[in-house]
């Protein structure tokens, strides 16, 4: 189910329901190059746990307006406004790759509200971290074109995305991720219907993800450790689109956080092989897997 909710200044803020309509409440943050629509692998274990999975757009990308100016720490406002329209007080929240870093933004500004975190594959603060080595090679390149020649960046992901049949898209994504990613892409049907959370991250062109970019790229405005909330952090062996050195520093610095590796799971494939067993974990943040 598609809705939208408005915020304070105007903007809409839209996003997708998986799982559950009366089940307990889970944010789910997409990651970067992506929309709501990369929650829908939760859809079955939602439904079977009795999880509600909230899947929003960031501004700018799917259906969201675009926010100017828009920064990491934004993000719980926007998120504040989503929940108290849909009258939920707490709620759990996970984020995927570049979706980590809001996750983890609201576990540091709303730990009253926000019981529990998942963290897949997720993004670091590079600032903190202190290099890009390690990353995949495209996001590499993107977070350099974005800061020092962002018409250069627009016009790769317009080629590259926007631009691109399904089909080439398709066969682009099996190209460069391992064979866990291209089975998970498989399961998800045609061509069409694999790449479509793609896709619809620049249903509005390329502007909402090169802001995304920057602010990957960009310091989160806050500490690690000031993320009073659980944490529970995911990540498949097969997965090599960021450093082995991210889960230390998420480990050494966040207060309450462990790690699940799952064997044979790669960047795309975690979430919908393991989200029977990373929803279990928000509903209870004290197990242990």
């Amino acid at each position: 189910m598609t809705a939208a909710v408005t915020m304070p200044d105007g903007r809409t803020l839209a996003y997708e329901e998986y799982g559950d309509p009366e089940g307990t409440p889970v944010l789910s943050f997409h990651g970067g190059l992506s929309s709501r629509l990369d929650a829908e692998p939760a859809h079955n274990a939602a439904l079977g746990l009795g999880v509600r999975v909230i899947s929003p757009d960031r501004p700018g990308m799917g259906l969201s307006t675009y926010q100017p100016g828009r920064t990491l720490l934004d993000w719980p406002r926007d998120v504040t406004r989503l929940v108290d329209t849909l009258g939920i007080d707490r709620f759990a929240v996970m984020g995927w790759s570049c979706g980590g870093a809001y996750a983890a933004a609201c576990g540091a500004t709303m730990p009253e509200r926000v019981t529990a975190i998942a963290l897949l594959s997720s993004a670091v603060p590079l600032d903190v971290f202190g290099t890009t080595r390690g990353l995949a090679r495209d996001d590499r390149l993107l977070l350099w074109l974005v800061r020092h020649l962002a018409p250069v960046a627009s016009l790769v992901m317009w080629l590259a995305i926007e631009r691109a049949s399904d089909r080439r898209l398709y066969e682009e994504i099996r190209r460069t991720f391992p064979a866990p990613d291209r089975a998970a892409l498989e399961e998800r049907g045609s061509p069409h219907t694999a790449v479509a959370f793609v896709k619809e991250s620049m249903r509005q062109g390329t502007r909402g993800c090169l802001q995304d970019y920057r602010i990957f790229g960009a310091p989160w405005g806050f500490a690690l450790e000031d993320v009073a909330v659980p944490v529970h952090m995911w990540e498949g062996t097969e997965d090599h689109t960021g450093p082995p050195g991210y889960n230390q520093l998420l480990l050494e610095r966040l207060p309450d956080a462990r790690l699940t590796r799952v064997p044979g799971e790669g960047h795309v494939s975690l979430l919908g092989h393991q989200a029977p067993a990373i929803l279990a974990a928000l509903l209870d943040p004290e197990a242990r897997t």
